[in-house]
């Protein structure tokens, strides 16, 4: 038996995400039965912006050092001492970090780093346990967040508690990671939040929300959107072939499942496309170069 386990920040993905791509991967690997365990929740680390991380890596915070410890934790250790065989480790860019997605991706590995260093492993044990990580962790990210991708399916939407005749209206209508919204009706509250928030969040752009304009839309048919209910079922079956519309749209959700396709050795299943390179670097790239399996 093979076991996946995914560390995600978010009740919606702790309830769903798992059962959502399993979907569409095989469930055997070399001839073993594959297990998607139940994901494990631990905070998010991108709630506000990184600043450029310091060369000491002093202002690592706590919740990406827990992050990288749960991963380590579920590879070298695991449930009840078995460790598992592929950990994704699935974060949000979120609203402060758009832009600056490699910013990130080097916190991640400084944190990996750092936790590595604090257990003070021999060095015949360390370089057992980088061979581990580089065969059986990763990294990825979701951009902005979770219900950017339900927009990119229309089932998903109705799923989620989005009347029958409301159609999103998208600023990019094709690419669901560069979610924003310019509907007429939605774009007064989005004003007032921004402004609301301008001294403390400068970098806050309600119309940029995913989540919230989905609030919005299902509060059009007199819905409240739930992420543990309706949300849960639109992401367990949403239509992940029809997010991604032309080859270069959703990087970093093609570089999540070309990263688990590679694991089980077959094609991505969304189809041929771009990857993110932070986060999913060309096959000619140096595998034994990476810390993790994709960065």
């Amino acid at each position: 038996m093979r076991r996946i386990k995914l560390i995600v920040t978010g009740d919606m993905e702790k309830l769903a995400l798992h059962k959502s791509l399993q979907r569409f991967f095989p469930n055997e690997r070399d001839g073993q039965k594959v297990i998607w365990d139940q994901p494990r929740k631990i905070q998010c680390a991108t709630s506000y912006p990184l600043s450029p991380l310091q060369t000491d890596n002093s202002n690592l915070s706590t919740a990406i050092k827990q992050l990288a410890q749960a991963m380590l934790d579920e590879a070298l250790v695991g449930k009840k001492g078995k460790p598992a065989d592929l950990v994704v480790v699935i974060d949000d860019v979120e609203l402060g970090n758009l832009g600056q997605e490699n910013v990130i991706a080097e916190y991640f590995r400084a944190a990996v780093e750092k936790v590595l260093e604090a257990k003070k492993y021999s060095r015949h044990t360390e370089d057992c346990h980088r061979k581990r990580l580089r065969e059986k962790c990763s990294f990825h990210l979701l951009k902005p967040m979770v219900e950017s991708y339900l927009f990119g399916d229309a089932n998903a939407l109705r799923l989620a508690g989005v009347p029958v005749g409301e159609s999103p209206k998208l600023v990019h209508l094709t690419d669901v990671e560069q979610f924003e919204t310019n509907d007429p009706l939605w774009l007064p509250t989005c004003l007032r939040e921004n402004e609301k928030r301008r001294h403390s969040k400068s970098w806050w752009h309600h119309e940029r929300h995913p989540k919230h304009y989905l609030e919005h839309l299902t509060e059009r048919g007199q819905v409240f959107y739930d992420e543990t209910t309706n949300g849960k079922k639109a992401l367990e079956w949403i239509a992940w072939r029809k997010v991604p519309k032309y080859a270069d749209d959703t990087p970093f959700i093609r570089s999540l499942f070309e990263d688990i396709a590679d694991w089980f050795g077959i094609p991505n299943p969304l189809g041929k496309g771009e990857t993110n390179p932070n986060f999913y670097p060309p096959k000619s790239v140096n595998r034994a170069n990476l810390l993790l399996r994709n960065m």
